[in-house]
């Protein structure tokens, strides 16, 4: 039996603590505010709304600081992009803490993150689940549904430096050891700024055409700009020289607009896209946090001096400073190369 460390109690967070709880490991939960009230009160709970929408709950220690001087074999930093720097200077205080896993849209300086906590047990990555709170509870999506209720997403770990690697090990170990699949990437920077290239203008398509999943899905010029700028950005990206990371993403970027924006359609159209997408972009800070993150990358691609058309479109939605395009709009012509 491990002692996990879990710092954030948003949809990342609970999901992994009740996994780690579930699995006989001892659990300390930190949280913030009115959800460390609900969490006191009602406990840790959370439903996968894709499978039977059955409650799960688990016993974990919920805690407003971490304590001092007490050492565990993981900690996890899963809160929003803003707070990381704040929480890892919380988990510094603990004891000889084993892996720092700090899972999240995540572009600030990692470096300076790491050397928070130790460059040798620094763990960046990110975790493929999504939700919202629904009262006491997270609903919530992890890659499984009625058709495949084993196959749950792998969180994406990665390390800065060789020094690293033992860590990475042990996080990899403890986090399978929960039921929760990982793999490693070979380049996290990269893995970290080419999502947010595609899933940036994704967020700023649902924002552009006024947040709702039924107005995104009928509005194309909204799906057309958020296609044309992850384009864009994938771009800027590759003449800096970034990685594509994964690789698979090469074949989604050869697609013709056309048929992507028709997939991308598809995809929200989902009550998976309802629950991580729409959930995560409507859900009280996720604007923030999302338009905080999207200047960052804008001025990450900047410096490749190309164009960005579509990506100045959506950018002012992400901030909040642009108001919806109309509803159903379908003026912009689609490309059929």
């Amino acid at each position: 039996m491990a002692k996990v460390l879990v710092f954030g109690a948003g949809v990342i967070g609970s999901i992994y603590a009740l996994r780690f709880a579930k699995a006989g490991h001892e659990v300390d939960l930190a949280a913030r505010g009115e959800r460390l009230e609900i969490l006191r009160a009602e406990g840790l709970r959370i439903r996968n709304v894709m499978l039977t929408g059955d409650l799960e709950s688990a016993n974990a220690a919920i805690l407003e600081r971490v304590p001092e001087g007490r050492a565990y074999d993981l900690a996890i930093v899963a809160v929003r992009s803003g707070q990381v720097e704040s929480a890892l200077r919380e988990v510094a205080k603990a004891g000889s803490t084993g892996p720092v896993a700090v899972i999240g849209n995540n572009l600030g300086d990692l470096g300076a993150q790491a050397a928070m906590v130790g460059p040798e047990r620094f763990v960046p990555g990110f975790g493929t689940y999504g939700g919202y709170r629904d009262g006491a509870e997270i609903a919530y999506v992890d890659g499984r549904s009625p058709r495949k209720p084993a196959r749950r997403s792998p969180t994406t770990l990665g390390v800065l430096s060789p020094v690293a690697r033992p860590a990475l090990a042990s996080a990899r170990a403890l986090f399978e050891s929960a039921g929760l699949p990982a793999v490693e990437s070979p380049d996290i920077r990269a893995w970290l700024v080419c999502h947010a290239a595609l899933v940036f203008p994704l967020a700023g398509a649902i924002y552009a055409s006024g947040g709702g999943q039924e107005r995104v899905i009928r509005t194309r010029d909204a799906l057309t700009l958020g296609v044309r700028a992850a384009k864009e950005l994938f771009g800027a990206l590759r003449a800096l020289g970034t990685r594509l990371e994964p690789p698979r993403l090469g074949k989604l970027l050869r697609m013709p607009e056309w048929l992507l924006v028709g997939t991308m359609r598809k995809a929200f159209a989902g009550e998976g896209a309802r629950v991580a997408m729409f959930g995560h972009a409507n859900a009280p800070g996720g604007r923030g946090e999302l338009g905080g993150q999207a200047a960052i990358l804008d001025s990450i691609v900047r410096n490749s001096g190309r164009p960005l058309p579509a990506w100045d479109r959506l950018l002012p939605h992400l901030s909040g400073r642009a108001e919806p395009i109309p509803d159903g709009s379908r003026s912009l012509r689609l490309r059929f190369w």
